[in-house]
């Protein structure tokens, strides 16, 4: 009894000991709890900022460079096609001064090149000038590097970009990329060089970036700066400055860096990051490397001062604390209201990223904008794709239903479908002379490379001058002039494309065979419009005028001519000479034709 007594009065005396006041239950609990809930907001929130800004510095970081690299290529890439485009037509240095106007030409379809250089195997050399207008000729041969560079050339075998040059011929450092010149038997006759000046290249990459907050650069071989914003005020433009010559205390610590920026690394796949202190500031680099344009390295980048675009901890903790309650309320309910409008934007174009991977481009909706601006590029941007995946499509099922390629544009305009048409139009109709002989002499499987070859040489002749190839038949093609597409000297061109295609044959072999074609043309109306099943169309023509152009072709044999044409169609071309070579009934026909053909040999301008 006494042992129970004294437990019960120990109980109370603890009991007394643990009691808690109301007040400071009320006030330092209450502040507690708000100071443990503003605790968690704030560390929430700073660590949901640190992850926003993270992702955004990442996502600027790629936009911004992805941006430039495009920018690079949109400049370069043209002279890369343009330089594999003339060295297709040069085959023959023997007369450079005949290139004058096509160089011209090709100069103004690439106002990135300043200057384009053919060199012989000789030394001999022409220079054409953007700016002056002046084809410059030169000798080189007596050059310290002349010989080695040529066999540079002649071993790489390919177009390519070469180190950076830096030369008085454009007052600037410029870019040569040269193209190795052979002739039709494939023999090494020279090089066709172009200088592509930086200036105006890195100009337009620091005026284009400049207001994105980063500062944007360029630096080529690890040591030159090839472009930034304050190359405008460099002295001499005639050299690229080394970093340190630049100016820039930023950027000349890039390789210096005071640590790697593993903070936001892992969110990056091809580009680096490294910071450096300076002061009070922490500035953020983010470079990639490419090596596509010569054999030194370009590093395309930019860097920013991170503390501007973040607020400082402490001011974020003393305005939290003096809100304290109010700061809570207003972040879940701004959570609440943010997480809206992202996330609806978000799914709708995961919806509509489902349907597109399903295929079901036509039940795609368009997906509506948004006063959040990286959502908003990102719905446009969508649409975009969308709208291109779908015109992609209509291009392939069409393509897939016409043969001829030049009929695509009628038929996305018409959504699809193309409508008969009755126009005037010149035909060419052309055949093999001895093509019987010749299959059996060959065999099949020659024949039919030997075919190939030749079609898709006159193919290329027919196209350069307008014309559509809606059949081959054979050894036979039915070409088109001024159908589908408009053309209003489409008699004349389909003689240009002719005495082509009989030149061409004249001077070249298919497969080690040489070939003699005969063609007739005439002028007439014709009806043209996709024939046959369904899912198998043709794109053809029908009418008189294609069968007197057939005949026509056929009729060389008994004048011993190659080239024969109707009276329809000589009396559409001017400035031509025409023999008439007789009169004669084309069954079909209620009257009598003339026959004409070319006062010249045919060959003559092209051979």
């Amino acid at each position: 009894m006494v042992s129970t007594a004294v437990s019960k009065q120990n109980a109370g005396k603890f009991a007394l000991r643990v009691r808690i006041p109301i007040t400071a239950l009320t006030v330092f609990a209450t502040s507690g709890m708000l100071a443990v809930s503003v605790s968690i907001v704030l560390y929430l929130g700073f660590g949901q900022v640190a992850q926003s800004t993270r992702e955004l510095w990442v996502d600027q970081s790629h936009t911004l460079i992805d941006s430039m690299v495009q920018s690079l290529e949109a400049d370069l890439k043209p002279v890369q096609a343009q330089a594999r485009s003339v060295v297709q037509d040069i085959r023959d240095l023997s007369d450079i001064t005949r290139l004058d106007a096509y160089m011209r030409g090709a100069l103004a379809a690439t106002p990135q090149v300043a200057r384009a250089t053919i060199m012989t195997l000789t030394g001999e050399s022409r220079t054409w000038d953007r700016h002056s207008g002046q084809a410059i000729e030169e000798d080189r041969s007596t050059l310290p590097h002349f010989e080695s560079y040529l066999e540079r050339v002649r071993v790489d075998r390919q177009p390519t970009w070469r180190e950076l040059v830096f030369t008085e011929l454009v007052d600037a450092p410029a870019l040569l990329y040269d193209v190795p010149l052979y002739d039709d038997e494939g023999n090494f006759i020279g090089v066709y060089a172009q200088l592509i000046s930086i200036e105006a290249l890195s100009r337009n990459i620091s005026r284009t970036y400049a207001d994105t907050g980063m500062t944007p650069f360029i630096i080529y071989d690890r040591e030159h700066v090839l472009s930034h914003p304050a190359l405008a005020g460099f002295g001499d433009h005639r050299i690229l400055p080394t970093l340190e010559e630049l100016g820039d205390l930023i950027l000349s610590r890039i390789w210096t860096p005071d640590e790697e920026a593993a903070f936001i690394q892992r969110g990056l796949t091809d580009t680096q990051a490294s910071g450096i202190f300076w002061g009070d500031d922490y500035y953020l680099f983010l470079y990639r490397d490419i090596d596509r344009f010569g054999p030194a390295i370009w590093t395309v980048g930019a860097y920013l001062n991170t503390t501007l675009t973040t607020s400082s901890v402490m001011d974020r903790i003393y305005r939290a604390l003096v809100a304290g309650l109010i700061v809570l309320v207003i972040g879940v309910v701004a959570s609440i209201v943010i997480g809206h409008r992202v996330s609806q934007p978000v799914k709708a174009m995961v919806s509509a990223a489902n349907l597109v991977r399903a295929g079901e481009l036509d039940s795609v909706p368009p997906l509506k904008g948004s006063h959040i601006r990286e959502l908003d590029e990102a719905s446009h941007s969508f649409n975009d794709m969308v709208h291109g995946l779908r015109e992609r499509r209509l291009i392939r099922n069409t393509l897939g239903r016409f043969v001829p390629e030049e009929v695509a544009s009628s038929l996305l305009a018409g959504g699809g479908d193309l409508a008969p048409q009755q126009s005037e139009a010149t035909i060419l109709f052309s055949d093999i002379e001895s093509f019987t002989r010749l299959t059996e002499q060959l065999g099949p499987i020659k024949i039919v490379e030997v075919l190939n070859a030749y079609f898709s040489s006159m193919f290329d002749v027919l196209e350069r001058h307008g014309g559509v190839v809606t059949q081959f038949q054979g050894d036979a093609i039915l070409a088109t002039f001024n159908v589908p597409i408009a053309d209003k000297a489409h008699a004349c061109n389909a003689l240009l494309a002719a005495r082509e295609m009989l030149a061409t044959t004249t001077r070249e072999e298919y497969c080690g065979e040489r070939i003699n074609i005969r063609i007739g043309i005439n002028t007439g109306m014709v009806v043209a419009g996709a024939i046959g099943a369904y899912d198998r169309l043709n794109y053809t023509v029908h009418g008189d005028a294609v069968n007197l152009a057939a005949r026509l072709e056929a009729m060389n044999k008994e004048y011993g001519t190659r080239l024969m044409l109707s009276e329809q169609t000589t009396q559409r071309i001017a400035d031509v000479q025409f023999v008439e070579m007789g009169e004669t009934r084309i069954r079909g026909q209620s009257q009598s034709i003339k026959l004409y053909t070319v006062a010249e040999n045919p060959g003559d301008k092209y051979g």
